[in-house]
């Protein structure tokens, strides 16, 4: 019997910069085993959002919920120990470190240099050939794909996403969102929050929109789908 409780779930949440709110009471849920799309424009208070997700901003209001489990105030890296990860926008690497170095750097976790590889080099082949390069020398896509292998390196119960596509050729997007589809088979749940929606739509099992720190609408991605004109999210990346 599937446990129906949510891996995670936020509920009322509500956060502030300086005092000024920019989150209004949202509630969002990530069911086991799903892919959830966190769509809306610039500036709607995506990436907030995910920061009290991850324990690395407090919520002034509402719940965090992992498991089950009350979570607010845990700090980020004993939310990452119990299974939630965070690839945050913008690579998340050491672009002075080799690919090898940054993925010894997850060997805090508990596991050795040579299973994170091992993982690594099964999901993304093309860093096995790079393992001596220099990470900020790679391509942009090869950086993202170093930072999802530091994310999963944790293993994970859900993984977050923050602006996959940045800066990439929309080949390039195609091909990680590839991965996160087969990311999501193996039995990871993830939270993407993407501006552009087209790729992420078609791995995603549910998606919202967020607009002005709210979540205006959500459902199927196929009921969604009609109403993410280029006028709601915007042609620009980014968000606070």
């Amino acid at each position: 019997m599937t446990d129906p409780t949510p891996l995670l779930e936020l509920r009322g949440i509500r956060a502030a910069y300086d005092r000024i709110d920019v989150l209004f009471g949202v509630d969002l849920v990530v069911e086991q085993g799903s892919v959830v799309a966190l769509l809306g424009p610039n500036g709607a208070g995506k990436t907030t959002l995910l920061k009290v997700a991850c324990g690395l901003m407090p919520a002034t209001a509402g719940d965090v919920l992992f498991c089950g489990k009350r979570v607010n105030g845990v700090r980020p890296d004993e939310l990452a120990r119990r299974g939630v990860a965070m690839v945050p926008e913008g690579r998340g690497i050491f672009p002075n470190l080799t690919v090898r170095d940054n993925l010894r750097m997850m060997t805090y976790t508990g596991a050795s240099l040579s299973e994170i590889e091992a993982v690594a080099f099964d999901r993304f082949p093309r860093l096995k050939e790079r393992i001596r390069q220099v990470a900020g020398t790679m391509s942009g896509g090869e950086q993202q794909m170093l930072a999802m292998a530091r994310g999963l390196a944790t293993d994970p119960a859900v993984l977050i996403l923050d602006e996959l596509s940045m800066g990439l050729a929309p080949i390039i997007v195609e091909e990680l969102y590839e991965i996160v589809a087969t990311v999501a088979r193996s039995g990871v749940s993830i939270l993407v929050v993407e501006q552009f929606a087209s790729t992420v739509l078609g791995v995603a099992d549910h998606a919202a929109i967020m607009v002005h720190g709210r979540i205006v609408r959500d459902g199927a991605p196929a009921d969604l789908e009609q109403e993410l004109s280029s006028a709601y999210l915007g042609n620009q990346q980014g968000d606070r």
